[in-house]
C-alpha cells in the first residue's frame, strides 16, 4: 500500500451521554435534565476521501460479504458518526444512526384491536394488513376496498386485527385535501410525515414498522403488500395455518438479481452505482411488493434499521440487509408472490398462488373476478393425469404452501 494513503487515517474518540434528546429537524440536542446516566463511547476511523476511493476499488464486483462489511462501509463513505442523544434499541447492534423512533403521522389508522380472545382459543393467528400506496392512486385503493380487502373483513376464520393504506406526503396542497377526505370516507389511511417518492420507499417502511412496534406490538403477522398486489384471501389464510408467530422469520419469495449499474445516465429506478454497492451480488432478499412477517420479528427489524444504513430499495434494505442484521431467518416459497399474471388470471393460476402483480386497476378487478369465479366454481382448474387425460381439480381442496427452512 502507499504510504502517503495508507498514513490518511485518523482515529477519534466520540463520547455520547445517553440521556441527551437529539431532534432531528433541528440537528440540535436538548437535555432531559437527568446527568447521571452512563456515558457511551464510540471509537472511530475517520479516513480520507482519497483513500476510501482507493479501498472502495478493490471492493468491485467481489462477492458481497455480509451485512457488518456493508456497514463498515457506507459509514466510510459518508462519513457518518453516531446520532446523539438517541437510546439504542438493542446495544448489542452498534452504532446508531437513524432515530427511527421520530416519525410523526398527520393521519392514522386506529391502533390494532385487541386479539380476539375466541380466535386464539381456536388457534387463529391475528393478522395486521399494511398497504404501501403512493398519494395519488386513489382508484387503485377503491378497487382493493371493493375486491380483496372487502373479501378479508369478512373472513370469520382470519382474526383481522387492523389494515391501512400506508403513503407519505404530496408536493400539492390538491392531493393533501383529497387524502383527507378519503380518510374522513374510509378512516383507513395511515400517513407518514415524509415526501413521498420511490426512493423514499425505505423511509416510508421504516415510518410503518415503527408504527407497528408502538400500536400494533402484540399482532402475530404483519402482511406488507404494495397497491398493485392482488391478494388471494383463501390462499394466505392456508400459507398462515402452519407458521409460528414467535419464529424469528420472514416470509416470501426470494430473489436474486444481481445490481444494476448506472453508467454514464442510463436511466432506470433500480440501477445502483459502483460507489453506493461495490459488491456483484445482493444478499438473497424477498420482492417487497408482498412479505409477511411475524409481529415479533417488528421490534428487532426496527433496532436493525437504526443502525444500518439506509439503502434506496427497501426490499433489499429491509429483507436482506436488516434481517440478517437481526438474525431473522428468510424462508422462500415459490408461489407466495408471483411477478406477474395474464391479464385474466388462469383458474390453477388463482389455486396455486398467494399474491401477485398486477398492472392496472383493470388487472386488479379482473384478477378478482378470476378469483371469485374459480372459489365458486364457474371455472375449473384441469391437471393431467399419468395417463394423458384431464382431472378437474377440487377448488374446496386445502393447499399446502411450504416455506424453505
Amino acid at each position: 500500500m502507499d504510504n502517503n494513503v495508507g498514513q490518511q487515517l485518523i482515529r477519534k474518540k466520540i463520547v455520547l451521554a445517553s440521556n441527551s434528546c437529539a431532534n432531528p429537524a433541528t440537528n440540535t440536542v436538548e437535555s432531559p435534565g437527568e446527568t447521571n446516566k452512563p456515558e457511551q463511547v464510540v471509537d472511530l476511523t475517520v479516513i480520507s476521501r482519497d483513500f476510501f476511493l482507493y479501498l472502495s476499488s478493490h471492493l468491485r464486483d467481489t462477492p458481497y460479504a455480509g451485512v457488518q462489511n456493508y456497514t463498515n462501509y457506507i459509514i466510510a463513505k459518508s462519513k457518518l458518526n453516531p446520532l446523539p442523544g438517541v437510546i439504542p434499541l438493542r446495544s448489542d447492534f452498534g452504532m446508531v444512526l437513524h432515530d427511527v423512533n421520530y416519525f410523526r403521522y398527520p393521519i392514522e389508522i386506529p391502533k390494532c384491536r385487541n386479539n380476539n380472545v375466541a380466535a386464539h382459543l381456536n388457534n387463529v393467528s391475528s393478522l395486521f394488513v399494511a398497504i404501501i400506496s403512493a398519494p395519488n392512486y386513489f382508484e387503485k385503493r377503491n378497487v382493493i376496498r371493493q375486491t380483496w380487502l372487502s373479501y378479508l373483513q369478512k373472513q370469520t376464520d382470519l382474526n383481522l386485527a387492523g389494515f391501512g393504506f400506508v403513503v407519505g406526503l404530496p408536493e400539492d396542497q390538491e392531493t393533501r385535501m383529497k387524502i383527507e377526505a378519503e380518510n374522513v370516507e374510509y378512516n383507513d389511511i395511515l400517513q407518514i410525515d415524509m415526501r413521498d417518492d420511490y426512493y423514499n420507499l425505505t423511509l416510508k417502511v421504516v415510518g410503518l414498522l415503527n408504527w407497528i412496534n408502538d400500536r400494533c406490538s402484540r399482532v402475530d403477522f404483519l402482511l406488507k403488500v404494495d397497491d398493485d398486489v392482488y391478494v388471494n384471501v383463501r390462499n394466505l389464510r392456508e400459507a398462515m395455518k402452519n407458521l409460528n408467530s414467535s419464529e424469528q422469520s420472514v416470509y416470501g419469495s426470494v430473489v436474486y438479481n444481481p445490481p444494476q449499474r448506472a453508467f454514464k445516465n442510463l436511466g432506470g429506478k433500480w440501477e445502483v452505482s459502483l460507489q453506493d454497492w461495490p459488491w456483484n451480488n445482493y444478499p438473497p432478499y424477498f420482492r417487497g411488493a408482498a412479505v409477511l412477517m411475524p409481529g415479533s420479528d417488528i421490534s428487532s427489524l426496527l433496532a436493525a434499521a437504526q443502525t444500518t444504513p439506509y439503502f434506496p430499495f427497501d426490499d433489499v434494505y429491509l429483507t436482506g440487509l436488516c434481517t440478517a442484521k437481526a438474525g431473522i431467518k428468510v424462508r422462500h416459497s415459490d408461489s407466495f408472490f408471483l411477478g406477474g399474471a395474464a391479464e385474466t388470471p388462469e383458474p390453477c393460476h388463482v389455486r396455486t398462488s398467494v399474491t401477485w402483480l398486477t398492472d392496472s386497476v383493470t388487472h386488479l378487478n379482473k384478477s378478482h373476478w378470476a378469483f371469485y369465479h374459480f372459489y365458486q366454481n364457474v371455472t375449473q382448474c384441469f391437471v393431467v393425469r399419468l395417463d394423458g387425460t384431464n382431472q378437474t381439480v377440487d377448488h374446496e381442496e386445502a393447499i399446502d404452501f411450504p416455506f424453505s427452512s
